[in-house]
């Protein structure tokens, strides 16, 4: 039976056509592309930005493609220290932040109208001691680490009154070797984040939560954005709408 493809000629002609009308069809739309401004810090596994590539990664990441991916977009991450990221926000360089709070850089935050989405975790501030000093008088616990660029807000007043001086590290381990080693009184982070560096590095019980320091209490993270409101509100419909995936995720890093 005589076929298209029995003429060489015929088909090259088929396939030329072929190969011209693709070349006139339109070009797929790209997705739109939205900058989402992070810490340049290790606090992982809510987020982590480290050697050797120096990629975002953590729960952070993981939640943050899947809402991309539910909502045809792209998410650009550009990590910067914390103090540079919210500098470059507020100067309308960044689309999206994360993580971000009602109760951060207030008083910078006033002129500019910021949106913040639903709570996208939540955690428990704590301030980590040795087990030998649990129970210390507080006046004891002169010298509190905090990571780099983190804002000690809850001990605004005794830092003014000079009972607390400020120590910082670039990232949660370092806050906890300097504990760990008598240099600082307490260090401060997620009892999450504790949890999982204090396993890593073989010292389960190494520290413990000082209460009295610091009072345990549900924080949150927030997503925000000050240029797309409209973006927020697309990301608090897909915490609704997905939220077996995202406890999935919680599960997954342990922040469950």
């Amino acid at each position: 039976m005589w076929s298209l493809f029995t003429s060489p000629l015929l088909f090259r002609l088929s396939l030329l056509s072929g190969l011209l009308l693709l070349m006139t069809l339109p070009a797929r739309a790209a997705l739109p592309e939205y900058s989402v401004g992070v810490e340049d810090v290790d606090y992982y596994p809510i987020y982590s930005v480290t050697a050797p590539d120096y990629q975002y990664r953590g729960y952070a990441r993981d939640l943050l493609d899947l809402f991309a991916t539910r909502e045809h977009i792209q998410l650009r991450y550009v990590a910067l220290p914390v103090r540079r990221l919210f500098h470059n926000y507020w100067a309308g360089r960044l689309d999206l932040v994360f993580p971000d709070s009602p109760r951060w850089n207030v008083t910078q935050k006033q002129p500019h109208k910021v949106i913040y989405s639903q709570p996208v975790l939540v955690f428990q501030d704590a301030m980590l001691v040795l087990p030998s000093r649990l129970g210390e008088p507080l006046e004891h616990f002169r010298k509190l680490g905090f990571v780099r660029g983190f804002t000690p807000w809850k001990f605004q007043e005794q830092i003014a009154a000079g009972q607390v001086k400020i120590e910082e590290s670039p990232g949660p381990e370092g806050l906890i070797r300097m504990a760990l080693a008598g240099y600082i009184d307490g260090a401060n982070m997620a009892q999450q984040v504790a949890r999982y560096h204090l396993t890593l590095m073989g010292k389960p019980q190494g520290l413990v939560v000082e209460p009295s320091l610091l009072t345990l209490q549900d924080s949150h993270y927030y997503l925000s954005s000050i240029r797309h409101p409209e973006l927020i509100a697309r990301f608090d419909a897909f915490l609704r709408r997905e939220a077996r995936a995202v406890k999935a995720l919680k599960v997954k890093y342990g922040l469950d």
